[in-house]
């Protein structure tokens, strides 16, 4: 490969796109820069790699399927638009069919509905509905009728087969059902049983399949726990392999990969880090030896093969941003060379043709980049620049985010993301927005652009992501640490990420506002109510306002399994705990409240009903503390419609420079 040919290319590809130095004088990126619809996301290689597919969007329109010749890049053409709905997700089945999923994302009750699914040609003929999302309506237009929308993608087929394979879900109550799986012509919309004899356990509720497409492992539920049933890729009978506590499994299914290998997931020998280890079928247990390890992180792994060969080429792994670590030679040495071409970013490459990289697709992305797709050809040794993931953003304009682990007042480590504002001084203290991800049982983020936080940065603050103890991903013992903690340590590790800020001299002591979502909503006004010596400020969207609520609200979408199961331990027995419970929920807090409040909930939100924030509001308003109030009547549990996504940020904007920047 011509290096020095290669960089000038690459050079003088970005030099093209690369928009004018801005001044301090400039005006601030606009917000629907940031929360507008991806330009470009979705990119997939066709088996052979001479086709590029893509997901496409302009702003206001709907997201539609385009289609590149990777020889001609150029000249994309839309093959698959729809007025009421958008193109979500698309796969090759082979090089000249797709199938690709349809959704309205500006409709919170479709949200909740399985997505449609269509097959269509490369040249964007013969596009067949396959599931159908509502049941009066027939899209159909000959041969076999689309299935029902009680149907869903569960995985693809053996690569060739023509095949995708769907799951006929079935409930025997409101919360517990079972699905049964089918193999499903794309192209014939005939389907077909996948087995005849099944698990022990009838109401299997998911399934794994191996590369080729055959039912390897099945998983049921029962009285609080999780049961696994495994069956030889030769077939033969489905044997038990695991029955464990909801939250205390020994091991969690990964992947089959090509070579007839299962891979799962358990804890290091000091039961803290999640490792990925083979299953030996022969003891009926994971071999001691991990896969690789990734310490200071729990491994997620994404295993990355060569179309039409099935061979395992890399991992792809999460720690505080994405790595792959390819087995593949060619791969490697070529992840080398692009990493020096482009410093200081993740590049994730997927290839056709691995072993002489024939053709290499590579996502770039970084903290201040949003990321874009570039494209190599090995048999012309050139490159093409096919676009951004989000083109109004200047990357020059947004911050850096660091990652540093901190320790909290009573000495458990934890991680925090620092975003600081672009052209800021490192010894200014600055207004600050310390922002609680969700969950609470998730990890917050990873490296890279986020949208919110850019934002905030690009408004002047310094923006802290506090991977508090409840956080996943970063050990067990940080996850469990949080069990019934809400409102109590966990509340204490945000406010000891702002003091930490402080003492670098990073964060102004004055002047911080506390905001989230969902449970960091909850954790925004505990802010206010419980640390409001610290915050002046909070934003709360969709947030919980009384933990007992989540057991008591019969038309929340949270299953009656958690609700008797898992959330009693992790966040406290309705009857058991109910005074903690009381003593830790905003409502009860309002009149120590005293700070200004921004409340946003949409109207259709499941997960946490309105009724969330309407008692909140009473409660603050009878306190003398009215609070900002929206609420978004076509939304659910966040804002899917760019319109209010853009309409929440800007009242956001204009709160905090009312209520922090002075």
């Amino acid at each position: 490969m011509d290096m020095p040919q290669l960089a000038r290319a690459l050079a003088l590809a970005f030099a093209a796109a690369m928009p004018l130095a801005s001044t301090a004088a400039d005006a601030p990126v606009p917000v629907a820069a940031f929360f507008e619809p991806l330009d470009l996301s979705g990119a997939q290689l066709s088996p052979s790699g001479r086709w590029l597919a893509a997901i496409g969007a302009k702003a206001g329109e709907r997201k539609k399927l385009i289609m590149l010749d990777t020889q001609n890049p150029s000249a994309p053409q839309i093959i698959a638009l729809f007025d009421t709905v958008d193109v979500i997700d698309v796969e090759w089945m082979t090089d000249d069919t797709l199938v690709f999923e349809t959704q309205d994302i500006e409709d919170a009750d479709s949200l909740r509905k399985q997505p449609s699914m269509f097959s269509i040609r490369r040249d964007g003929k013969e596009q067949r509905l396959l599931i159908r999302r509502e049941r009066d309506r027939d899209f159909s237009a000959r041969g076999a009728k689309p299935l029902e929308p009680n149907f869903g993608l569960l995985s693809y087929g053996a690569e060739g087969s023509g095949e995708i394979i769907v799951g006929e879900y079935k409930y025997t109550s409101i919360d517990h059902g079972y699905v049964t799986p089918y193999y499903y012509n794309v192209t014939t919309r005939a389907k077909r049983l996948v087995m005849t004899d099944s698990p022990p356990h009838k109401e299997v509720g998911r399934w794994w399949f191996d590369p080729q497409g055959r039912p390897r492992l099945a998983s049921a539920t029962e009285a609080g726990k999780v049961i696994y049933y495994y069956r030889a890729a030769q077939g033969g009978d489905w044997r038990e392999i695991g029955r464990f506590p909801f939250l205390n499994q020994e091991f969690t299914p990964a992947f089959f990969d090509g070579e007839d290998r299962f891979f799962v997931y358990k804890l290091d020998s000091q039961g803290n880090y999640t490792q990925l280890h083979q299953f030996d079928f022969a003891t009926g247990a994971p071999k001691a030896e991990p896969q690789f390890t990734t310490p200071g992180y729990d491994t997620r792994v994404t295993r990355l093969k060569d179309r039409g060969v099935d061979k395992t080429v890399g991992y792809r792994v999460r720690l505080d941003d994405s790595e792959t670590l390819w087995i593949n030679p060619a791969m490697k040495a070529f992840q080398q060379q692009v990493d020096k071409l482009l410093p200081g970013r993740v590049n994730l490459l997927s290839c056709r043709g691995c072993d002489t990289t024939e053709t290499v697709l590579v996502l770039s992305y970084s903290d201040r980049h949003p990321g874009e797709y570039l494209i190599y050809s090995g048999k012309t040794k050139s490159w093409q620049r096919l676009g951004n993931l989000k083109a109004g953003i200047d990357e020059r304009r947004m911050g850096q985010t660091d990652l540093l682990r901190i320790k909290a007042r009573d000495g458990l480590e934890f991680p925090i993301w620092v975003t600081r504002p672009a052209g800021s001084k490192p010894d200014t203290a600055l207004p600050t927005v310390v922002l609680v991800h969700g969950g609470p049982w998730a990890r917050g983020r990873s490296w890279g652009f986020k949208d919110d936080a850019q934002f905030l940065a690009s408004r002047g603050y310094l923006v802290i992501e506090p991977e508090f103890r409840g956080s996943s991903g970063f050990g067990d013992k940080l996850m469990r640490a949080g069990y019934k903690q809400w409102g109590m340590a966990m509340q204490d590790d945000l406010a000891d990420a702002l003091k930490f800020a402080v003492s670098k001299g990073w964060a102004d002591p004055k002047r911080a506002c506390i905001a989230g979502a969902s449970y960091g909503g909850y954790a925004a006004l505990m802010g206010v109510a419980k640390q409001g010596d610290l915050f002046r400020c909070a934003v709360s969207w969709v947030g919980v306002t009384d933990p007992r609520l989540m057991f008591d609200v019969h038309w929340s979408d949270i299953d009656r399994d958690s609700k008797k199961y898992s959330m009693p331990e992790t966040i406290g027995d309705p009857v058991a705990d109910e005074k903690m419970l009381a003593a830790n929920a905003p409502i009860m807090l309002a009149r120590q409240i005293k700070a200004p409040v921004l409340l946003a909930y949409g109207y259709h939100d499941r997960r946490v009903p309105i009724v969330h924030g309407e008692k909140m509001r009473d409660a603050l308003i009878a306190a003398g503390n009215k609070p900002e109030w929206i609420v978004y009547e076509d939304e659910g549990h966040g804002w899917a419609r760019p319109k209010n996504s853009v309409d929440f940020w800007t009242k956001v904007e204009t709160f905090l420079d009312k209520n922090l920047k002075q």
